[in-house]
């Protein structure tokens, strides 16, 4: 082999070694700038989420100081609004309760719940509810002036045919499983609707209802983040175990 042949060897191989490194520096490169890209990403990514919570956080001090606010605030990378809405439309766990102001209301309201595309609303119907059935409902109706109340108690509407002495429900269409149109008693002043076997989305709407719920919607952008929280809050209302406790000035007896 002549040293023409040997020096043209040696030059190759020194391309092939050079390739070599430059393709691993280039790697270790690449990665290094992905981790850094990442870093920073995930960083604003989680100051954009803390924003968006003190956002929330504004938006219901707010609320306590001033329950009929329906307004909007843009602060640095951060907006927040609050909308009243005279609709209620919330998930309810078992037991718990919805509660509506309906002072001056007159007229009847229209009740859905149980979301037909929510597996853990939508069961079937069993006589022993212990197993687990769809949502019946309780629907108290206050009259604060003279001190009374009444109770109705509804059905789901696939589960008419159970002998609970409630009255039967409606099919409520394409997204609920039973509706009513529920007569609001003259006088009532507070409404409280309890889902009874299970948990249940509410929605509660009337011509004419007073404002029962807020809405707040907040957005933060940091960066290339972008992060939105949106909280429904109800009236503020006594917890559902005093719907059943008695209130008296002498002593009770049993």
């Amino acid at each position: 082999m002549n040293k023409r042949t040997r020096n043209g060897q040696v030059g190759l191989l020194m391309l092939v070694i050079m390739g070599v490194v430059v393709a691993l520096v280039m790697s270790i490169a690449s990665r290094s700038l992905s981790d850094t890209v990442l870093s920073r990403q995930e960083k604003e990514s989680s100051i954009a989420f803390s924003l968006a919570e003190t956002g929330v956080e504004n938006a219901l001090a707010l609320l306590t100081d001033n329950p009929s606010v329906n307004t909007e605030s843009n602060l640095t990378n951060m907006q927040y609004k609050i909308a009243l809405s005279t609709a209620y439309d919330m998930y309810v766990k078992e037991l718990e309760t919805a509660h509506l102001d309906m002072t001056g209301f007159v007229g009847s309201i229209n009740i859905s719940w149980t979301l037909k595309s929510d597996k853990n609303e939508d069961l079937a119907c069993v006589s022993d509810v212990s197993m687990g059935s769809a949502a019946a409902i309780e629907v108290v109706a206050i009259n604060q002036n003279t001190n009374s109340l009444s109770r109705s108690y509804f059905k789901s509407s696939s589960c008419n045919s159970i002998a609970n002495g409630f009255t039967a429900s409606l099919d409520g269409g394409d997204k609920y499983r039973s509706t009513i149109s529920y007569a609001v008693p003259a006088g009532t002043t507070m409404l409280r609707v309890k889902p009874i076997y299970n948990g249940a989305s509410l929605l509660i709407s009337g011509v004419g209802m007073p404002k029962q719920q807020y809405k707040i919607n907040s957005k933060a952008v940091v960066g290339d983040a972008q992060k939105e929280i949106e909280v429904k809050r109800g009236l503020e209302a006594p917890a559902s175990v005093f719907d059943y406790s008695v209130f008296t000035s002498g002593t009770i007896v049993k």
